[in-house]
């Protein structure tokens, strides 16, 4: 009984865990995660070619690429995400954004 009190209790932790990591998102099929480190990385892991500005420096994400953003002198950075409703969003520097497989923009098509 023991152990399946601790497993439980170990269980229970990491589920909070998990929880406390993830940021939210304006954007659908975008998540947010918290890190240690101290640069911003955006991943595309979707179909779509994306552009984000930081603070007036251009990124475009091929599909299956990524980008690091050193944060020195920010502790928050403001995406700008071209081609949707939810133009921008704040995200804390020390954080991993995913466009996730299902994300699209959504003025290239034509919503």
């Amino acid at each position: 009984m023991k152990l399946s009190s601790k497993l439980v209790l170990t269980l229970g932790l990491l589920s909070s865990a998990v929880i406390a990591s993830e940021y939210s998102s304006p954007l659908e099929n975008v998540e947010v995660y918290k890190t240690e480190l101290s640069t911003l990385s955006i991943q595309n892991f979707s179909n779509e070619k994306i552009e984000v500005d930081l603070y007036g420096e251009t990124f475009n994400l091929t599909p299956a690429s990524g980008v690091q953003f050193e944060c020195s002198g920010y502790d928050n950075l403001e995406l700008q995400i071209k081609n949707n409703d939810h133009e921008y969003f704040e995200v804390p520097c020390k954080s991993r954004v995913v466009f996730t497989e299902s994300f699209t923009n959504q003025y290239a098509q034509g919503e």
